[in-house]
């Protein structure tokens, strides 16, 4: 189904799905943003440029922003998304510029970031690969883009290890376990992202397996 919607439009959230996807962030992925965020604090120095791509209700700006004087915007398609960030990030009392647009077109002269990031929605990209393509325009000499996405050939095991990790149970563990499958269909494996990379500016990268997902990283 993800396959199929995604030949014609960038999936996005609007409206009610909006908030729910803020209330299942907040509640199963807060624990990997707050670890995403510490794991960027190595690829930038205090000071520096961050860029997050899909960046839904802003958790890993703002849990960025609490760690270092940097410089974060986050971006996404959905308004409705741009407006709850923005609200999570004034009630942290951090400053991170959230924006409205198209990933495939980013908003941004070339060089301005970095440090790029993107969490779990390459996937959901009609063209993934002018988003490759607009990350290295935008990032500057020597920085570094990282995508996490979910890995395509990760095997059911590693999805269960994941959902104990969260405490999932009863008919969440289930419900959980359905949408891990059906966005995993959609998902890009080790070597597909191999050949985007290869189609890209991009000269070096690094792909780690990490549990259900996998670490991408672009060198410039």
């Amino acid at each position: 189904m993800m396959k199929f919607v995604r030949k014609f439009k960038d999936l996005e959230i609007q409206g009610k799905k909006a908030h729910e996807y803020d209330g299942f962030s907040r509640k199963y992925r807060l624990k990997d943003l707050k670890e995403y965020a510490n794991l960027a604090t190595s690829h930038v120095a205090n000071g520096g440029s961050v860029l997050e791509i899909a960046t839904g209700p802003g958790y890993f700006c703002t849990e960025l922003a609490k760690l270092g004087n940097f410089k974060i915007t986050g971006l996404d398609i959905s308004n409705d998304l741009i407006k709850i960030a923005r609200t999570h990030a004034e009630q942290a009392g951090v400053k991170v510029d959230f924006l409205q647009g198209n990933a495939s077109s980013i908003q941004f002269p070339d060089m301005s970031f970095d440090f790029i990031f993107c969490s779990w929605a390459i996937k959901n990209f009609m063209e993934p690969q002018k988003v490759l393509n607009e990350m290295y325009r935008v990032l500057k000499p020597r920085g570094t883009a990282l995508i996490i996405d979910l890995n395509h050939d990760a095997a059911s095991q590693e999805w269960n290890r994941y959902s104990s990790s969260l405490g999932l149970k009863g008919m969440t563990a289930l419900f959980m376990k359905l949408a891990f499958r059906i966005q995993r269909s959609g998902a890009y494996s080790k070597s597909k992202f191999v050949e985007l990379i290869k189609n890209t500016p991009f000269q070096k990268h690094d792909i780690q397996d990490v549990g259900i997902n996998l670490y991408v990283y672009l060198f410039k």
